[in-house]
C-alpha cells in the first residue's frame, strides 16, 4: 500500500503534475505513509492516533465505525459493533419491540451502507 502509492506519486510528480491530493476514507496513516515516504512530512505514522482503526471495515467507497447511523433492507440502525469477516453488529432505529427493546441485525459487508 505506502511503498506503490508512493511510487505512484513520484511518477505522478516526475511527469508534471504540480500537486498530490489524497482522499483518506479515514485511512489518514496510509498518506502518512506516503508523505513520508516522499520526504514531504517526517515521521508523521509514528505520530497518528488511530486507535479505531480495529472498529472499521469497507462499505462500498465509504467506512462505518462504531456508533456511526447505516441502512439495510431492515430499515436505519447504529452500528454497534464490528466483528471478524466485516460483519456489523446493528442495532435497529426503525423498529422497537415491547418495553422498548430494539432487534439486534448481524449484516455481512455489502448488506448495509452508512448514512451521512
Amino acid at each position: 500500500g505506502v511503498e506503490f502509492g508512493a511510487d505512484v506519486c513520484k511518477s505522478l510528480v516526475e511527469a508534471g503534475a504540480p500537486v498530490l491530493h489524497f482522499y483518506t476514507l479515514n485511512l489518514e496513516k496510509v498518506v502518512y505513509g506516503i508523505t513520508d515516504e516522499l520526504g514531504i512530512t517526517e515521521n508523521l505514522v509514528q505520530q497518528s492516533n488511530e486507535s479505531d482503526a480495529k472498529n472499521m471495515v469497507a462499505i462500498g467507497s465509504a467506512w462505518a465505525r462504531v456508533g456511526d447511523k447505516v441502512k439495510s433492507i431492515y430499515g436505519q440502525g447504529v452500528v454497534k459493533e464490528i466483528r471478524s469477516g466485516s460483519v456489523a453488529v446493528v442495532e435497529s432505529q426503525s423498529w422497537e419491540l415491547a418495553f422498548g427493546q430494539r432487534p439486534t441485525f448481524y449484516l455481512q459487508k455489502g448488506h448495509y451502507e452508512k448514512l451521512y
